[in-house]
């Protein structure tokens, strides 16, 4: 094999996805206030970069039965699911051109996609199929809108795993058969090709595009109201109109203004999570025991994480606290100082598991004690924070 074929391959085989989410990652950056219209913020970028690349080996297992194990990939296919409906109430967008637009993007998938001793597969170049229509599909129905863009998008993913996964399940089940949708992670076709739809429709689209000046002063003053509102104090939201500052001097008057904010201290955060990891803990040995008939660490783990993220996300979306949070009266919040919503707890918890394994929550620890607004990482990925429950 010469030498460009096996750069091609490494490009085609490796770094594939890679290039996709670079250049999504560049687009955002230039135009940004695009991306935040259709409901594509920061959170929602980093979910599925961040999310995606950190959970792409995690199964949630959705049916066991005797030799038959079904599982849903949280990267490869959890987190585009997710974004896809949140899109879809993002954006308003109609049940009929969504229903007929799936079902034509699903039936593409079932014709191009075969049953193998290995799972559901497509060969080159018929699985891109489901990405033209998709990209075809939303300049019909959405054409210079930058909607188009999340229509695309939430075409080809839930196409993609109806026609594609769900689809053939009759055919994988006529046998043992254990496996998981979205599989492959970040290299799967759900994930690919919502990724790729969303990519090639964007040129398309009207763009919105602010100079580093207009945008450092629209999050400056963000900024302001979100400190005015956590203080209770009178901050002059028009501060910038008239004084300049460069991002060294935002930051520093950033962290001035949270000084009095009501963060929860790292002391109160990791009471809270010690009971809520007792919690766990005992549910996750309970399970064990009952699917197991044994003690294995392994199994363990793997319950405790997966049972830490619907723990967290349930309770803190219903309830704003968990157990734990809730004696230590303390509760998640968004940025705003608003109620969480389900995106914000979704998010801010999906990531645990990469969390726990950066040194138990080390990493998460150094980030509360050094930003500016006691965030974890998996906070700052959401945009939420966690306030005393008085100041609530």
């Amino acid at each position: 094999m010469t030498a460009y074929k096996i750069v091609l391959t490494l490009l085609l085989t490796i770094f594939f996805p890679f290039i996709f989410l670079l250049l999504l990652s560049i687009l955002f950056i230039i135009y940004k206030e695009t991306f935040e219209k259709i409901g594509f913020g920061k959170r929602e970028l980093s979910l599925l970069i961040v999310g995606s690349l950190s959970t792409k080996f995690f199964d949630l297992p959705i049916f066991v039965y005797k030799s038959y194990l079904l599982a849903l990939n949280v990267g490869g296919a959890l987190i585009p699911l997710v974004l896809s409906f949140y899109l879809i109430c993002k954006n308003n967008m109609r049940f009929l051109k969504i229903l007929l637009a799936v079902s034509l993007v699903a039936f593409a998938t079932y014709m191009v996609t075969i049953v193998k001793e290995e799972g559901v597969i497509s060969y080159f170049p018929y699985y891109f199929l489901p990405i033209i229509l998709s990209f075809l599909l939303a300049l019909l129905f959405y054409y210079r809108n930058p909607s188009a863009t999340a229509f695309a998008y939430i075409c080809s993913t839930l196409g993609v795993i109806i026609g594609g996964d769900f689809s053939h399940l009759p055919e994988l089940f006529r046998k043992p058969f254990m496996g998981s949708m979205g599989g492959a992670g970040i290299y799967d076709l759900v994930y690919l090709s919502g990724l790729i739809s969303f990519c090639i429709t964007f040129p398309f689209v009207k763009k919105e595009k602010l100079s580093k000046w207009e945008r450092l002063r629209r999050k400056f003053e963000k900024e302001l109201r979100i400190a005015s509102k956590l203080t209770e104090g009178r901050i002059p939201v028009d501060f910038l109109k008239e004084n300049y500052i460069t991002k060294k001097e935002f930051n520093t008057i950033i962290r001035k203004l949270y000084e009095n904010a009501p963060f929860v201290n790292l002391f109160a955060r990791i009471l809270a999570f010690l009971i809520d990891f007792a919690i766990l803990s005992i549910l996750s040995f309970v399970l064990l025991i009952l699917f197991f008939q044994g003690f294995d660490i392994i199994a363990f783990i793997y319950i405790l994480l997966s049972l830490q993220i619907f723990y967290f996300m349930f309770l803190e979306y219903f309830f704003g606290a968990s157990i734990g949070k809730a004696i230590a009266e303390i509760k998640v919040k968004t940025v705003d100082n608003d109620k969480l919503d389900f995106m914000g707890a979704f998010t801010r918890n999906i990531l645990r598991p990469l969390e726990f394994f950066l040194g138990f929550y080390l990493v998460s620890l150094l980030f509360i004690l050094l930003t500016p607004k006691k965030q974890r990482f998996g906070d700052i990925i959401a945009d939420t924070i966690v306030v005393r429950e008085k100041w609530s």
